[in-house]
């Protein structure tokens, strides 16, 4: 039995690969700038409590969903409490806080860019470049 579920589980998820290679930037998004989170490596291993996005800028508004390690923000964006206006992978308005967003850099390679695009699947995206 276990190893019925475990073969659907393994033909269920093989196509993914296949559908996320086809996956391209269309645009990059204009008058928005990537920035990544911040957090401790304590922080960053607390699956119960991940940096979230939410519907309102208060601390009282329940978590939506996680957010990724990028996000877009528009350039001047709109703070208020402490939040920061952006949306989701789905063009969706959210908010995030401040308190865990720095610009994009990779420390490994501080010539990395990233910008954020709309991808092919009308989704948002990040290109990367140098």
């Amino acid at each position: 039995m276990k190893l019925r579920n475990l073969l659907a589980f393994a033909l269920a998820v093989a196509p993914i690969p296949a559908l996320a290679a086809s996956l391209t930037p269309v645009k990059p998004l204009a008058g928005y700038t990537c920035m990544m989170l911040n957090e401790t490596a304590a922080q960053s291993m607390d699956f119960q409590h991940p940096v979230s996005f939410k519907l309102r800028p208060f601390d009282n508004e329940p978590d939506i969903a996680p957010v990724g390690n990028q996000v877009a923000v528009k350039i001047g964006a709109r703070v208020m409490n402490g939040y920061v206006e952006t949306f989701d992978f789905a063009f969706r308005p959210r908010w995030v806080a401040q308190k865990y967003l720095e610009p994009y850099h990779a420390k490994a390679d501080p010539s990395a860019t990233c910008t954020p695009a709309v991808m092919s699947n009308g989704h948002l995206g990040f290109t990367y470049g140098h």
